[in-house]
């Protein structure tokens, strides 16, 4: 049975967090760099739409991720991607708002 494309995406994360996690230091861990480069490498467009590109945006995200002050496990970095898709998502929902109250003469 060929994974649907949802299960495609989920198992591509676990894999895109792992070829970070192992660059530097714990290989269950990621870095402040190592996300960077992780989320600047593989989600650019994204990040770039949302205005997130900026360092300190990054390191926002990271600290708030960090529970227990050290690196971020996977579970954390779950929470960083939920961030991501949530601002993601409000921005589309934006645009499509208003998309559709144009055409409605909403405005």
């Amino acid at each position: 049975m060929t994974d649907t494309p949802v299960e495609e995406s989920l198992f591509q994360i676990i894999h895109c967090y792992h070829q970070y996690a192992a660059r530097e230091g714990d290989v269950e861990t990621l870095s402040l760099e190592e996300l960077r480069t992780l989320l600047m490498d593989n989600v650019p467009r994204f990040m770039e739409s949302l205005g997130r590109k900026e360092p300190y945006y990054i390191s926002e995200l990271f600290r708030a991720a960090d529970k227990n002050k050290d690196n971020i496990c996977f579970e954390e970095f779950l929470y960083v991607l939920g961030k991501l898709v949530m601002d993601y998502y409000l921005q589309y929902h934006r645009q499509f708002c208003t998309h559709y109250c144009t055409q409605h003469g909403l405005y």
